[in-house]
């Protein structure tokens, strides 16, 4: 892939990890609202306990990734520059397939946490 498309993949990429973090909150909100509106159902305190891990480790996950893209985003820069008297918009780097593979697994355990929530919540209903 050529360095310009690897700048734009990677903000790409930590504006969706930005979506995914707000989504959290607003679920994070909503989790703790059912569990003040619910205070002596037993039955689904486990539950509210497990959302509230996924939350923070789903959390946790987006940090670490986000980290990583910005040291792959510093690398790019340094090779870009180091790169710039030798036409380096033709060059291609494919080592941040690493990268992609996390963000790739980050969003689809994302988008399961949010289904499974969903189905939650409408249970509630």
């Amino acid at each position: 892939m050529p360095i310009r498309n690897l700048h734009l993949e990677y903000k790409f990429w930590i504006v969706e990890l930005n979506f995914f973090k707000e989504m959290l909150r607003i679920f994070q909100n909503h989790l703790e609202s059912i569990s003040s509106a619910n205070p002596y159902n037993k039955k689904i305190r486990p539950q509210i306990e497990h959302f509230q891990n996924q939350f923070l480790l789903q959390w946790e996950a987006i940090d670490e990734l986000k980290h990583d893209l910005n040291i792959s985003e510093k690398q790019l820069a340094a090779f870009t520059r180091d790169m710039a008297m030798v036409g380096y918009e033709f060059e291609r780097l494919d080592n941040h397939s690493s990268v992609r593979e996390k963000f790739l697994t980050c969003r689809k355990l994302f988008n399961e946490l949010k289904e499974e929530f969903h189905c939650f919540e409408s249970e509630m209903n």
